[in-house]
């Protein structure tokens, strides 16, 4: 022991005494196991007997004594803890769950013993009526076997066999006259025994019993009275039919079968792994069940993880392949089954729903009673077969739609894009080539609303998305000069939106397949269609955006290759498929190989619209998309206007500016914010027009840059309205738009322009 000096003296430093110096082998025998059983679980994973040490902080201040139950306990004194005695006792380890069998306090085993009772008890009462014949036709053979058997020993009949094997050897007439004899005598005996007496006592008093019960309280009453004696025969049948057939096996009750109800047994399922059109399993292999089969807390459904034999050679992708016969050897639809990887290649998660997952009316989208929601949140848009809602990643993955008409894109589409619209953060456009009002309520939230394919909502779009490829350029360059604690990832981060007000944006464009399809030119000089280059700014965008922000929500009823590119369906790692036509197209959607997989969305229902399969890069799944109708969609997009009203990040079209309403350029951006300053009239006259011309672009259209003096008010506005003519028809040249000028007057003298030409000219519907 050695001193230290401090500023109050000399003190002691800590010592380390070893207990186990003190102790008698029994007793370090005891620590060492129980040290053993503590830490066998930890991270070490390796107990010894520095278990059992003492770590004093001053030996003078050690405790002068142990506890009583020390013996069997872990002392510990330290610095930090100066005069306090942590005992750790050994027997802290020693709690009754762990010495039950998990089977026995796990909740999902006991529903599922539960569930196999409950359909064996149904098995059994729907088939009691055969059991019950069955059980009368033993009861039957007892009745004969017991009259045959009593009367066979009341008259003693089996010396008449013995007489007539005498007969038969030709013997003489006295022996036969002896064996008739004898056999008088001994019925007589017998019939005299008391044990015959009593029998028949007993039977006649009981029959009378019974005659008696029924005449006085009915035959109903007097059935249970029967029991005894059914049971008495039906003994009797059984002992007859086992001495019949000694090898044989004999049973009332059927085995219980499963198959179809939804409950998952461990035969039933090497069974149906063991099938012809699945084989999996070979005759006399079997899986290794994980635990044991559960059911879900919800009750409705199985779950079992099972390993596959190794010697097999079978994995879990080959069990997925096997989905629709195997859901055929279970009974059971095949969107009842869930089958995934679980560990390594031949290890398998297989759930068993007890009915059609997605049998029921469609869950509500619970964003229609949200008030706000973050993109970041992921977006919730569908519920899977286990009837759980489930949020998607939208940002940074953006989402591919691909199904045959009417069978639920736009809704799915919708439900996914209410988690930006709900986010005031979050900017939208969108491009509805479908033309309807399903997308209709955006123009309250979005920077560009795009209604249509005509020449001038196609080339609007051509011109927004060629905007947005140079502004992701622009963004990755801010991202760029930011510091790398700020932007770790080198994308978007909820801290760089709220600190440096780069905000995320989601594209939507329903059908897109149709302005794909454009073969129009801006001019003829052009060497690229408003498709393809619509194509070129998807695929930049889908390929580069996410990172910074730029998401897209694409739906098509044609997403094969010649409709949608593979390089952008390839870059939208997530997908959803509705009812297909062909498997061909369900691939397009799902990825290469999906059917082989057993994913094909040609076989999906087409009763349960909105169901569908979705695909990520976490694998595949049932679903089924949240319902938000039109006027539900509508509240929606209100809220989150005010949402964007309040943050002042409403900008673009739903702002009523410049922004992305216009992109036929020259004049007509202008034209359109005179209107807008002027509160959207119908119309303006050209000198209404020109005034306010000339406070927006005073160096273009003040009276003194005509060259008119701002006195002459009629030579300016016929200098003005010259100069306006010309700057409109070099906007719209070479577009189908010619803002001609409408009169108002009856004396046919044209004044200025509609706001509705205008608008029709810059494609905003």
């Amino acid at each position: 022991m050695s001193t230290t000096e401090t500023e109050r003296g000399p003190e002691t430093e800590a010592q380390l005494v070893d207990l186990a110096a003190y102790r008698d082998p029994e007793t370090l025998d005891r620590i060492e196991q129980a040290a053993r059983e503590a830490v066998r679980h930890t991270p070490a994973g390796i107990a010894d007997l520095t278990t059992g040490t003492v770590h004093l902080g001053k030996a003078d201040e050690a405790p002068a004594a142990a506890p009583a139950d020390a013996e069997a306990a872990v002392i510990e004194y330290t610095d930090e803890d100066a005069g306090t005695l942590e005992i750790l006792d050994e027997r802290d380890g020693w709690h009754l769950r762990t010495l039950i069998p998990e089977t026995f306090t796990d909740p999902g085993f006991w529903r599922q013993r539960r569930a196999e009772w409950t359909n064996a008890a149904a098995f059994h009462t729907l088939r009691s009526p055969v059991y019950l014949w069955r059980a009368t036709r033993v009861a039957g053979i007892g009745a004969r076997v017991a009259a045959r058997d009593s009367w066979s020993y009341l008259w003693a009949t089996e010396y008449g066999e013995i007489a007539d094997k005498v007969r038969r050897t030709k013997a003489g007439p006295e022996h036969i006259a002896d064996l008739r004899a004898d056999r008088r005598k001994e019925a007589k005996q017998r019939r005299r025994e008391p044990v015959t007496v009593y029998s028949l006592t007993g039977c006649t008093s009981y029959v009378a019993a019974v005659l008696a019960l029924g005449q006085t309280w009915g035959w109903v009453m007097a059935a249970p009275v029967l029991l005894p004696l059914f049971g008495v025969l039906y003994a009797l049948g059984r002992r007859e039919l086992i001495r019949r057939e000694p090898d044989g096996t004999f049973r009332i009750a059927d085995a219980v079968d499963f198959t179809g109800a939804g409950v998952l047994t461990e035969d039933g399922l090497n069974d149906a792994l063991r099938a012809r059109n699945v084989g999996i399993l070979r005759d006399g292999e079997s899986v290794t069940v994980k635990g044991f089969i559960a059911r879900e807390a919800d009750d409705k459904a199985s779950v079992v993880r099972f390993e596959l034999p190794r010697s097999a050679g079978k994995t879990a992708k080959e069990v997925m392949a096997k989905r629709d016969p195997l859901a055929a050897a279970l009974a059971v639809d095949a969107i009842q089954l869930s089958i995934r990887q679980d560990g390594h290649e031949g290890e398998v998660y297989m759930r068993v729903a007890d009915a059609h997952p997605f049998g029921g009316e469609p869950v509500a989208s619970p964003l229609l009673t949200a008030e706000e929601w973050s993109i970041w949140q992921g977006a919730p848009t569908f519920v899977d077969e286990t009837g759980r809602i489930i949020p998607i990643e939208l940002l940074f993955f953006g989402l591919l739609v691909g199904a045959m008409p009417r069978q639920g894109k736009t809704f799915t589409a919708r439900a996914a894009a209410v988690a930006a619209v709900l986010d005031p953060t979050c900017r939208i456009v969108v491009a509805d080539g479908k033309g309807g009002k399903d997308w209709a309520a955006t123009a309250l939230v979005a920077e560009a609303y795009i209604r249509g394919v005509t020449t001038a909502a196609v080339r609007r779009l051509t011109h927004v998305l060629e905007d947005l490829v140079k502004e992701m350029t622009e963004t990755y360059d801010k991202l760029f000069e930011l510091p790398d604690e700020v932007c770790p990832d080198g994308k978007l981060t909820p801290e760089i939106v709220r600190d440096y007000g780069i905000h995320p944006l989601v594209l939507i464009a329903d059908e897109v397949q149709r302005y794909l399809e454009s073969a129009d030119k801006e001019s003829e000089d052009d060497k690229l269609t408003y498709g393809q280059r619509i194509e070129k700014a998807l695929t930049d965008l889908a390929k580069v955006g996410p990172a910074a922000g730029m998401v897209l929500i694409l739906a098509s009823q044609k997403p094969t290759g010649d409709a949608v590119p593979s390089a952008i369906r390839d870059a939208i790692p997530q997908r959803i498929a509705h009812l297909c036509a062909t498997y061909q197209m369900s691939d397009s959607i799902l990825g290469t190989g999906s059917s082989a997989s057993g994913w094909n969305a040609k076989d999906l229902a087409p009763a349960f619209k909105g169901m569908g399969i979705h695909a990520d890069e976490t694998g595949y799944r049932f679903m089924r998309s949240l319902l938000i109708n039109l006027p539900q969609f509508r509240a929606i997009c209100e809220r989150g206007r005010a949402l964007r009203i309040a943050a002042g990040t409403l900008a673009g079209e739903a702002a009523g500016d410049g922004g992305r309403r216009a992109r036929v350029g020259g004049i007509v951006p202008d034209l359109l914010a005179v209107f807008e300053e002027a509160q959207l009239p119908e119309r303006m006259s050209t000198a209404e027009i020109l005034d306010g011309l000339a406070v927006l672009d005073p160096g273009t259209w003040a009276p003194a840059a005509l060259g008119v003096g701002e006195e002459d008010r009629t030579a300016y506005v016929r200098a003005g309205g010259t100069a306006l003519r010309k700057a409109i028809d070099e906007a719209l040249a070479g577009t189908e738009w010619n803002l001609a000028v409408r009169s108002w007057t009856s004396g046919g003298r044209a004044n200025g322009y509609y706001l509705a030409d205008i608008r029709a000219a810059a494609g905003i519907a």
